[in-house]
């Protein structure tokens, strides 16, 4: 199927791939532009994020909300979001709404109004949102993990920004950083579906697209270089919470990195739900925890390897940590048998599989990867990577990213013992 996208970059820059697909009379088109929190600075932090809920806030050309409202009576839906390296709009209408989405796409990417009651009705609303998230401990934990763990990089700061900036950014500053970064020289416009041939939604394209202009004014900001020095960093933290948690991670590297797919393959093996390695021994076998896991969260330009532990009151941190630790060593010793690199490998495959189905998965693969990994392509050059993938590789990998010297753990310890969790957890180490 990926054999039959066809791509055309428009004089302006804009990139457009299409991938033309009838077994239903829908079509999914999607603007991915290459910025996020990470382009961000301080003193705008979530402005990404407020840009995203405010471009469906009105245009030159049509009333605040109307792009919404109009696709939904059609039979349509759309939706967008917003990550620390895109800012993607997504929209799924029936065939016959194509040129309806085309111009209202390109009318938001130089019409934006930003009306100053509607900007300062929008700021409530990212406010609210932030506290929502912030009055969760964990979450609350978890970002200020981050902050440490990424110390200077952009990275440090996720999508929700800060308090302050919220409160604080200007509509000017708005505008600056919409004019800086949604353009077309930054945008990647992907329709997947069932219209008429590709070189009919090349020349509508051009007609909606074709005359917009613009280029990445702060582009210098890509350079900046993730780096950790070595030695293990070491948090800890007192929450409102009745369970104590332990949160670890490793610098990891980007979502393009020749290594991704086999510390994916790695992770899933460690972590990758309850007939994982850290299930089955911390949980299942030596009790020190009652949930653990872990997840790779690889960006544009760097990453996080992380593991999460969650255990009762009665067992040190320590003990939960080192048995982390031990489980990771054995990996990067003996590294993983045949049946787990089997099932590893018919899991990815059979994901894969899934993200073929619908037109909108297949625009968010191809988007996520152009985007994200610099090639669409690559998703599918990884699975054929993975069917060749050598096994014993793997040890090296694990070595390589999940050094000890360069661990940061945090250590979320409640704020009052609970003595029912506490009676729990010695109870299940009696009677295991």
């Amino acid at each position: 199927m990926l054999d039959n996208i066809k791509q055309k970059t428009l004089l302006n820059g804009m990139k457009v791939i299409c991938l033309k697909k009838s077994d239903a009379p829908i079509v999914s088109v999607q603007v991915w532009y290459k910025t996020g929190s990470f382009n961000e600075r301080d003193g705008i932090r979530g402005i990404s994020h407020f840009l995203e809920h405010l471009m469906f806030r009105g245009t030159a050309n049509l009333p605040d909300e109307e792009h919404s409202l109009r696709i939904n009576e059609l039979g349509g839906h759309c939706n967008a979001f917003t990550a620390e390296d895109v800012t993607a709009f997504l929209n799924s209408v029936p065939k016959d709404g194509l040129d309806m989405v085309l111009g209202f796409e390109a009318d938001r990417m130089d019409g934006l109004t930003l009306d100053a009651a509607v900007f300062e009705a929008e700021r409530r609303v990212m406010i609210e949102e932030y506290h929502t998230y912030m009055n969760n401990p964990m979450t609350r934990a978890f970002l200020e993990f981050r902050s440490e763990f990424f110390g200077k990089h952009p990275y440090s700061c996720s999508p929700l920004g800060t308090l302050q900036d919220l409160e604080n950014v200007t509509v000017e500053e708005c505008r600056e950083y919409y004019r800086s970064w949604y353009v077309p020289q930054n945008a990647v416009l992907v329709i997947v579906g069932d219209f008429q041939s590709e070189e009919d939604v090349f020349q509508r394209i051009e007609k909606y697209f074709g005359e917009k202009s613009g280029t990445v004014i702060n582009g210098s900001v890509n350079n900046i270089e993730f780096t950790v020095p070595d030695g293990v960093h070491e948090m800890q933290r007192t929450v409102d919470f009745n369970i104590p948690a332990l949160v670890c991670g490793f610098p990891a590297p980007s979502s393009s990195n020749e290594d991704a797919l086999a510390l994916d393959v790695l992770q899933t093996v460690l972590s990758g739900g309850e007939s994982s390695r850290l299930y089955r021994e911390m949980v299942r076998k030596k009790s020190v925890a009652v949930m653990a896991g872990g997840m790779n969260q690889l960006f544009a330009r760097a990453g996080m390897s992380m593991f999460i532990a969650v255990f009762t009151p009665d067992m040190p941190f320590t003990k939960v940590r080192d048995e982390l630790n031990r489980q990771i060593d054995i990996i990067k010793n003996d590294g993983i048998t045949d049946n787990e690199f089997q099932k590893v490998k018919n899991a990815i495959l059979t994901s894969r599989v899934f993200e073929l189905q619908g037109a909108e998965n297949i625009a968010q693969r191809i988007g996520f990867g152009e985007t994200l990994e610099g090639d669409y392509r690559l998703w599918a050059r990884r699975l054929d990577e993975l069917k060749k993938m050598d096994k014993s590789a793997l040890i090296e990998t694990a070595r390589r990213y999940w050094s000890s010297s360069k661990m940061h753990s945090l250590y979320l310890k409640p704020q009052k013992m609970n003595p029912m969790l506490l009676g729990a957890g010695l109870l299940r180490r009696i009677f295991r």
